[in-house]
């Protein structure tokens, strides 16, 4: 078997081989538009609608006539077999169409009190950043339920306008980092999840008795009693034989996990209706909505008795994320380092005796380290949503010659005035995708003393998709 997994399907080859991260021009057979074709670890996607469409399949497992046409339509359709083998075969050359909608039965007795609200904004400063393609959904997936009668849903439709969040939410999620990439149904209801500030290692709180947990690199999910849904609101589609070894009278707050570095495939996996894979997925439980009223021990306490060693549900595939209690700011710190060392992302803490909030709060802290390094501005991405007319993104390139966008951190002012073409400026990131471009990357100024662009210093354990030995 070749090295390259794409190099060969099956005995058939691509007309053109791109190597990861490679980009390829092509255009409409039908118009004068232009479209980009790149390739992204182990999948390929285009900017054309009718890849974007395709919300019913995952990422890697997408096609269109663009990439048939580049790539060949029997590799085409060995790829999207090899990536998605239980699912329909490829569309290709029309708009793939999301499944249409289910209705569950009504519920007679809620599960959760954990209020819901109506996010307007689709995610539009997440689509001003680089376009990371394995969590741009543009529809979505019937969900995946139980064959039996949800006991309730845990969501309803909120009313009023959403305040913009803060730029936390333009770089990842709280306990993982998948829904910052997902567009947000339109109409589509979505959970008032916990959300963490950041603790600043040198001036914030004395965490000493604060509860210390890992923080996972997984997919932020919500279990409403009979599916899973993401941050968004997106309903995710695992096999059935998963959901039925969670209880349906309990709504749970976790991450869909793989493992550490394995961010990009878990993605892959949870986004694929079905897959074969989700036998690689646990679902790592840290909190309890349905119960937020008690104190975090006491929620805690129900999961260890639930999910648990010799607990009335314990199986492998559903996991209680473990925590210990903070000793001193410098115990944090050691732990920190440990857990990087390892190929972890960073901690959360969680304040003693705190109730379960559904918004931001400031008893649930993130603590992570991050990257500076510096680019030079090539272009400009359009805004969308509240940015339409001025601009998304800033199009960078990196001193590697790299390509990426950076959107996060822009002030209205600079998106208005951004920086000219050729400036060079300062962003900061947390790690590197397969692609070696940055992660959720985010604006930080102008590099006024500098003159080329700098790439940092990353360890390969920083670099996603690597694992530690």
């Amino acid at each position: 078997m070749p090295l390259d997994e794409l190099e060969e399907i099956s005995g058939i080859k691509p007309k053109v081989l791109l190597a990861d991260g490679e980009e390829r021009e092509v255009s409409s057979q039908t118009s004068t538009s232009v479209y980009k074709v790149k390739r992204t670890w182990d999948h390929y996607y285009c900017t054309c609608p009718a890849w974007r469409n395709q919300g019913g399949s995952p990422v890697n497992a997408r096609t269109c006539k663009h990439l048939k046409a580049l790539l060949g339509d029997k590799y085409e359709d060995a790829r999207i077999k090899l990536k998605n083998p239980d699912g329909p075969p490829p569309k290709g050359g029309s708009r793939g169409k999301a499944a249409p909608k289910g209705k569950a039965k009504a519920a007679s007795k809620a599960v959760a009190k954990t209020p819901t609200k109506r996010k307007k904004r689709a995610a539009e400063e997440d689509d001003d950043d680089d376009e990371e393609e394995e969590g741009d959904e543009g529809g979505k997936p019937p969900p995946a339920k139980r064959g039996r009668k949800a006991p309730a849903s845990s969501t309803s439709k909120g009313k009023g306008k959403q305040k913009q969040e803060d730029e936390d939410d333009a770089e990842e999620d709280d306990e993982g980092a998948e829904d910052d990439e997902e567009p947000q149904t339109v109409g589509k209801s979505i959970p008032e999840l916990l959300l963490a500030n950041k603790w600043d290692i040198e001036t914030g709180p004395d965490p000493t008795g604060w509860w210390l947990s890992e923080k996972l690199d997984g997919v932020r999910t919500y279990y409403d009693g009979s599916q899973f849904v993401s941050r968004l609101g997106n309903p995710f589609t695992p096999p059935n034989w998963f959901l039925d070894k969670l209880p349906n009278d309990v709504a749970l707050d976790g991450e869909l996990y793989g493992g550490r570095g394995g961010f990009q495939s878990t993605v892959s996996i949870v986004k694929t209706v079905n897959s074969v894979h989700w036998k690689n997925i646990s679902f790592q439980v840290f909190d309890v909505p349905s119960r937020g009223h008690e104190t975090f021990e006491q929620r805690y306490e129900f999961l260890r008795k639930t999910f648990g060693k010799s607990g009335t549900h314990e199986t492998e595939q559903i996991c209680v994320v473990e925590h210990e209690v903070a000793q001193s700011r410098q115990h944090v710190l050691d732990k920190l380092k440990e857990i990087e060392s390892l190929g972890g992302e960073g901690l959360m803490l969680r304040k003693p005796g705190s109730v379960y909030e559904g918004k931001r709060s400031s008893s649930l802290l993130k603590i992570k380290t991050f990257y500076d390094a510096e680019a030079i501005v090539t272009g400009y991405a359009p805004g969308k949503g509240r940015n339409k007319g001025i601009t998304g993104a800033l199009k960078c390139k990196m001193e590697s010659g790299k390509l990426f966008n950076v959107g996060s951190g822009l002030t209205d002012k600079t998106r208005r005035v951004p920086p000219k073409i050729g400036t060079i400026i300062t962003y900061r990131f947390q790690e590197l995708t397969r692609d070696g471009v940055p992660r959720f990357p985010s604006y930080v100024g102008l590099a006024i003393d500098k003159s080329e662009p700098k790439d940092a210093e990353i360890p390969e354990h920083r670099k996603t998709g690597t694992t530690s030995a």
